[in-house]
């Protein structure tokens, strides 16, 4: 989690100073998917509109491991208008 702030918090200041140098900012955006197994336990954690899925049963059964971060999603629109 600190990973993605601390990324966040650098691509903001980069930004910021392309505000400065050239007048305009880059809207581009970007996406990541972090997986961490340990033993039984499985960790994920997602930012963008990435998405991890896990298939089980030779495939038969397939599980969603994270949400996608767009505004279009009802959760997503409001965490982003409450923030």
């Amino acid at each position: 989690m600190q990973g993605f702030a601390e990324a966040e918090k650098l691509f903001l200041e980069f930004a910021q100073s392309q505000l400065h140098e050239v007048g305009d900012v880059d809207r581009a955006g970007s996406c990541a998917i972090i997986v961490l197994v340990i033993d039984e336990m499985v960790y994920v954690a997602n930012t963008g509109d990435s998405r991890a899925v896990m298939s089980v049963d030779g495939g038969r059964t397939v599980y969603s491991l994270s949400e996608d971060h767009k505004p279009t999603e009802e959760n997503e629109k409001y965490r982003i208008l409450n923030n």
